[in-house]
């Protein structure tokens, strides 16, 4: 595998990052996660938006995002791929020569540089009529911190209830603060009630603003921006999620116990089905956009 580091295209066995580095000893810093489908990687100016945003509010300084569109397409020749995820991070980067190693707050006359690093892996290629995935799901107590807008690569939280939900038997989990829901490990959450399908506003539990979730809302504006209760989540006639790599999927079971009612419990129902149906529209008319055909 050849990853991006610090401007450079390297294998990834030889790339090199400071154990100084605050990223490791801190987790400070943020990531972005696209995805590529026959050479075309959806929805970039979002990433980049998002990322320029991430920044700002973290105060790291000395990246463009501006660049990953270019870096991305760099990173997908060097591996000869066409549909892949792509992962980028940027760090505060490591002390300079002689500056202290563990402060929280670097000195404004610090001379350090932000580690900017990427890799691409392979995932199956987006076909046009795709059928939803399925997942298991359990409901957790959202313990991570309350700045989910930021896409910060210090993941504990979202580490340790994916650990949990494995060790209850189940694939994922749908995390929940203050009787509301927030979101998922690694996506966001939708639902559907008698037709009606809503997910979680950005600020109701500080989640994240999926780029998935944003070419939903865009594409099919009946879809509900509000608080979701947690109690809306176990009475749901479909729960789904949405994410980069997720893409669309249903979940069949929640703690255990089939979602849904009558012929469509347990499975993807045609709120999800009609969900899959209109991120693949999404992604074409972005394909369009790009004049990518």
């Amino acid at each position: 595998m050849i990853v991006h580091l610090n401007g450079s295209l390297v294998p990834g066995d030889q790339a090199r990052v400071s154990v100084f580095d605050r990223g490791f000893i801190f987790g400070d810093g943020v990531y972005e996660g696209l995805r590529a489908t026959d050479g075309h990687v959806i929805a970039i100016e979002a990433h980049v938006r998002r990322m320029r945003e991430g920044l700002a509010a973290a105060r790291i300084e000395g990246f463009d995002p501006g660049a990953l569109p270019a870096m991305t397409r760099e990173l997908l020749d060097a591996n000869e791929l066409k549909n892949a995820f792509i992962y980028w991070q940027a760090t505060r980067g490591a002390p300079a020569s002689g500056e202290p190693v563990r402060v929280r707050i670097p000195g404004r006359d610090s001379n350090m540089k932000p580690t900017i690093f990427g890799y691409a892996a392979p995932l199956p290629r987006i076909e046009p009529a795709m059928a939803p995935g399925e997942r298991t799901a359990v409901i957790a107590p959202d313990l991570r911190w309350r700045r989910g807008m930021i896409k910060g690569v210090s993941l504990m939280g979202g580490v340790l209830a994916a650990i949990e939900a494995d060790e209850a038997g189940a694939e994922d989990a749908i995390m929940v603060r203050d009787e509301l829901v927030a979101e998922s490990v690694a996506a966001n959450v939708f639902i559907a009630k008698d037709g009606a399908v809503a997910t979680p506003a950005l600020d109701s539990a500080s989640i994240l603003a999926g780029v998935t979730r944003g070419l939903l809302l865009e594409e099919d504006p009946t879809i509900e921006e509000r608080p979701v209760r947690e109690e809306e989540l176990r009475q749901a006639d479909e729960v789904m999620l949405a994410g980069t790599t997720t893409l669309v999927a249903a979940v069949t079971h929640l703690d255990g116990r089939p979602v849904g009612r009558g012929e469509h419990a347990g499975r993807p129902g045609p709120a999800c089905r009609k969900l899959m149906a209109t991120l693949l529209r999404a992604i074409d008319r972005d394909r369009s956009e790009s004049g990518v055909h």
